[in-house]
């Protein structure tokens, strides 16, 4: 009989090196084959009718099966459901399997009649129920929620008007930590009576909505194309699913639209919804877009009117322009009818003002903040120089429609005026002999910068002489402008 407990035992200890799931059997397994043999042994292989000894064989025996049928439970649970049951449905399994278990050793080994207790317990345990109702209730409303599994532990839910990351589940409650990392903790009854949303499941892309209100002034198909773009510029947003718009009603000031985009996961929601909404607002301001609001207080102070604001902005403009040696040629007259044609865009830091290899025709010079330029070096890209107030980019752009040289990023919040080939054109339109001494200004600027960067920037083969570079840009602006 020893040997063959040995033998068993060994057996048991390759089986759950090999299955790590088996190991919970070895402790009891072993203590039930020393009790066993150890017994045999004293009783020259009979088994004694004490009922201490009887209870120390049956003991060991009782945790071995319990463990057993736990695992067996574990495995059926597993391929069921494919995961492993919750550590609070295993506890309740084990708690019944003892008490059978210990119920049917007083009941055979010792003779304990059961009957008397079991009437009598019933009515301690109607007294015991009506006291620990609550804790009852949260105990069955446990169970039932590891057994329905409506959520796991991790996921993101709401239970009722309150939301959190899943923590905890134990008899009594479960526990949420919530968005600013505090505990809240909800007795199981409540969260078994209220509606659970989970975020979290199915495993899949979450989806958001954000709803917002513009003027009925801007035509929708402009809202689009500035939304499309704004949401395209969020690396975290997924581009499958691909984000979706559409107008979902009229108010009394707005036109409602709905964006909604997906993401990876739930708990990077606030920051990418955060992220969206800061650049709706430069967005909207660089192209016009007003998002209107009732006005229900009277304010008396001075506001500016819109002439004004127009009037000091192009008095800072010509100023910066009389500074630029593109603009020299203009006269005063030129100069103010050029400056009218500008428009003020706004954008934000780290967003793309041009991108390199990109068609274009606009010139833009920066009112306030600051900019980076940057540039691809054989799949390199490099920072050339950073600008600022007063300077200015995207002139071979303006006035040849070349593809832009460089990317150029705004290092700050960044306030830019611009003018494009419209509204050059009735500059250049009332008097076309400016586009010699513009071409030759340019020449000049191309020559510069072709010397300093080693003739990588440069944008003509053969390496030509001022003279010739002069004319071959002037015949591209006439050529542009149809002069």
């Amino acid at each position: 009989m020893i040997p063959l407990a040995l033998a068993a035992l060994l057996v048991l200890a390759r089986l759950a090196r090999l299955r790590p799931a088996l190991r919970p059997l070895l402790g009891p397994f072993a203590l039930a084959a020393t009790v066993w043999s150890g017994l045999l042994l004293l009783a020259e292989t009979q088994v004694p009718d004490s009922g201490l000894l009887a209870l120390l064989l049956l003991l060991p025996l009782l945790a071995l099966l319990v463990r057993a049928a736990v695992l067996l439970f574990n495995a059926l649970f597993r391929r069921s459901h494919g995961e492993a049951p919750p550590s609070l449905l295993e506890s309740v399994v084990s708690v019944l399997l003892y008490g059978i278990g210990a119920g049917a050793i007083a009941h055979y080994a010792f003779g304990f009649e059961l009957t008397p207790f079991l009437a009598g317990s019933a009515v301690v345990g109607a007294v015991v129920g009506l006291a620990l109702q609550d804790t009852l209730g949260n105990l069955f409303s446990g169970i039932a929620l590891n057994t329905d599994a409506p959520f796991h532990i991790g996921d993101w839910v709401r239970i009722g008007d309150q939301e959190g990351r899943i923590d905890q589940v134990s008899w009594r409650s479960t526990r949420l930590v919530t968005w600013f990392g505090d505990y809240l903790t909800i007795p199981n009854a409540e969260v078994s009576k209220r509606s659970i949303l989970n975020f979290s499941q199915p495993r899949a892309p979450h989806c958001r909505v954000l709803v917002m209100g513009v003027n009925y002034h801007t035509p929708p198909n402009k809202v689009f194309s500035v939304l499309e773009n704004l949401v395209e510029q969020v690396p975290e947003v997924l581009r499958e699913p691909c984000p979706a718009l559409r107008i979902i009603g009229y108010k009394d000031f707005t036109i409602e639209y709905e964006v909604r985009y997906y993401l990876r996961g739930y708990e990077d929601y606030r920051r990418i919804e955060g992220e969206i909404y800061r650049l709706i607002w430069y967005h909207f301001r660089r192209h016009g877009i007003e998002i209107p609001f009732p006005i229900r207080n009277v304010h008396l102070h001075h506001v500016e009117t819109g002439a004004e604001v127009q009037e000091r902005d192009e008095s800072r403009l010509e100023r910066a322009l009389r500074t630029i040696d593109l603009f020299r040629p203009l006269s005063d007259d030129e100069l103010r009818l050029a400056a009218a044609h500008f428009r003020q865009l706004h954008y934000a830091k780290g967003e793309r003002i041009l991108e390199e290899g990109a068609p274009g025709d606009s010139f833009l010079v920066i009112d306030r903040g600051e900019v980076e330029v940057r540039k691809n070096f054989a799949g390199v890209v490099r920072p050339l120089a950073r600008l600022m107030e007063g300077q200015f980019f995207g002139e071979m752009a303006l006035l040849t429609g070349a593809a832009r040289a460089a990317t150029v990023m705004a290092a700050t919040d960044v306030d830019v005026f611009m003018i494009d080939k419209a509204g050059f054109q009735h500059v250049i339109a009332s008097n076309p002999a400016i586009a010699v001494d513009i071409s030759t200004i340019l020449a000049e600027r191309q020559e510069a910068l072709s010397q300093a960067q080693e003739d990588i920037t440069a944008r003509f083969d053969g390496k030509p002489t001022p003279g010739a570079l002069k004319q071959h840009l002037l015949e591209r602006i006439r050529s542009y402008f149809g002069l």
